[in-house]
């Protein structure tokens, strides 16, 4: 892949997706790949990246493999869940997405057959392939994803994945039954990149299709009990021990998966994860944590991979996200004060062992992208300066911030490390724990200050939509209210032309740094490890054979992997 200048890069993309859309094959918005060149560790290369994890040779069929994750899941149910990294997995497991992102950034149909867009973007036809089958028995033909899709419009929670652009109030008329096979989605603006919405990211589990009858029977069973079209099946799972799913016989793949079962194992502890690697007690993990991953990339027992090589979309950034709308925090000048207390310099030193990158906005480059954001430089003058102002109006008080994170031993830490910037800046600041999946529910309350959060790695930056949208309601996590934003969201949304996309984005970044609802740390770099045995684990296909996209901020697909006998 080439170097090409960005909007290149979405000019034929979108070129491509028209003639795609118009010969009814399914649409593509990104068909092209951005520059290769990027920051990485000294043994990571692009020649690497495309080799590692990959085995074409013929597989050996039969085997098990235990995956370690960072956290654990509260439920499956596609329509409650928070997918987070650790979601998606799971649900690469048990369901199928209706499409797939391809290595060079373009979108082909995975579940379904066909992504059809009008030629104004205001319709989409979905057509599910013929013959599949839930886990259950249960067909999974036009009338499932008719439900699923009416599920997804009723729920508080992925409704918000409609904002502004169909009637959730009224799901009948929102989506229809075309054919036995086929659906329409009936937007009420156009959305031309809605069909990267159905590969399954974060932010997009409107993308995985489950079992009606299992949903219908009790959604809290379901909850714990998924059922879906995936390359496994679920067994057993015991909630903070394991996730053990078995080989689907009838699995539309002929042929696959090659293992006869495969488990997911939580372990927050990285140091715990990464020693149950090496005593092959787990035969793969993933991890953002620095050291650890300087100490898998010298093992020489496994194999493993980064995603620091970023060629399309954007990678996932580690930052203080802040709650706008609390009483202290809604002040901008301690948001400003923050951003000009935290010396991402200090961070990538001391926590970040050289390995991330320092970041002034959400599309650090090689991203196409990437743009000048004028985000705030590292300045303990300013910042105590700001402090005093805002002590000036408050009776001589210093500002109070809860800051929460996780506890893990490398969270605390790092909160320490930002605790110290921060107070010498005059804040007072308080640091405590919760687990990952009550921080998610906090975020979706809104009953925090200042949390330590990571996100937005994706291809398409439209799946970030409701979390910057000032109409998403709880999605908006910050609770950042900036008119200018929602309007570049909707602009680069509705057009087809991609200088209005880069502008469009460019315009978010930019007011994203004027209002600071993210302090940023850095760009984070994700990396997967597997024991030496494991095979073909960063090497998913389509149904008509293309690559996939390479690992992307710790997730991979379970469904072409094998193990050396």
């Amino acid at each position: 892949m080439s170097n090409i200048d960005r909007r290149r890069f979405l000019a034929g993309g979108l070129k491509a997706g028209a003639a795609l859309g118009a010969a009814g094959i399914g649409g593509t918005l990104l068909d092209a790949c951005g520059s290769s060149k990027a920051t990485t560790l000294t043994t990571l290369t692009k020649k690497k990246a495309l080799v590692v994890g990959v085995n074409n040779a013929k597989p050996t069929l039969g085997g098990s493999v235990a995956f370690g994750t960072e956290a654990e899941e509260t439920g499956m149910d596609p329509t409650q869940a928070h997918f987070d990294q650790t979601g998606v997995c799971y649900a690469r497991a048990v369901f199928d997405p209706l499409a797939m992102i391809l290595e060079d950034g373009s979108l082909e149909p995975y579940l379904a057959e066909s992504i059809t867009p009008n030629s104004t973007y205001t319709k989409w036809r979905i057509k599910v392939r013929p013959g599949v089958l839930f886990h259950d028995g249960t067909p999974c033909d036009g009338k499932a994803m008719l439900f699923c899709m009416r599920a997804f419009l009723k729920s508080s929670l992925t409704n918000f994945a409609f904002t502004n652009y169909m009637d959730v109030k009224n799901p009948p008329a929102a989506v229809t039954l075309v054919d036995d096979l086929t659906i329409q989605m009936n937007m009420e603006a156009p959305w031309v990149p809605f069909n990267y919405w159905l590969a399954g990211y974060i932010g997009g589990q409107i993308a995985y299709m489950f079992s009606p009858t299992a949903f219908k029977k009790s959604e809290s069973e379901f909850n714990i009990h998924p059922v879906g079209t995936g390359p496994f099946v679920y067994q057993d799972w015991v909630l903070g021990s394991h996730f053990t799913l078995t080989k689907n016989q009838n699995y539309w793949r002929k042929g696959l998966p090659y293992l006869d079962s495969w488990t997911f194992k939580p372990q927050p502890t990285v140091s715990t994860r990464y020693s149950e690697l090496q005593s092959n007690n787990i035969q793969m993990m993933h991890t953002d944590d620095d050291p650890t991953i300087l100490l898998i990339d010298a093992n020489k027992n496994m194999t493993s991979i980064g995603d620091n090589e970023l060629l399309v979309g954007e990678p996932d950034i580690g930052f203080a996200m802040i709650n706008c709308s609390d009483p202290t925090m809604k002040d901008l000048r301690l948001r400003q004060a923050l951003a000009y207390a935290t010396s991402q310099k200090e961070y990538i030193d001391v926590i970040g062992q050289k390995i991330i990158t320092s970041t002034d906005g959400l599309f650090p480059k090689p991203s196409p992208y990437a743009s000048t954001t004028g985000y705030p430089s590292y300045n303990l003058s300013k910042a105590k300066s700001l402090v005093a102002s805002w002590m000036k109006d408050h009776r001589g008080d210093a500002p109070s911030i809860t800051y929460t994170t996780t506890p893990t031993e490398t969270s605390l830490y790092d909160a320490s490390v930002v605790q110290a910037m921060w107070q010498a800046a005059g804040f007072k600041v308080k640091v405590t724990t919760v687990q990952q999946a009550a921080l998610i529910t906090d975020a979706l309350v809104g009953t925090y200050q200042v949390f330590s959060w990571r996100q937005f790695s994706n291809v398409q930056p439209d799946l970030n939509y409701v979390f910057w949208a000032t109409t998403s309601g709880p999605i908006n996590f910050a609770r950042n209210i900036d008119p200018k934003i929602q309007k570049a969201l909707d602009a680069a949304r509705q057009s087809t032309d991609p200088n209005v996309q880069l502008s469009s984005y460019e315009e978010i970044d930019q007011r994203l740094a004027v209002d600071l609802p993210y302090i940023y740390y850095a760009r984070d770099v994700w990396y997967v490890a597997a024991n030496n045995a494991v095979q073909n684990w960063n090497n998913p296909t389509s149904p008509s054979g293309k690559r996939g996209l390479s690992m992307l901020a710790g997730t991979v697909w379970p469904t072409e992997v094998w193990v050396k006998s």
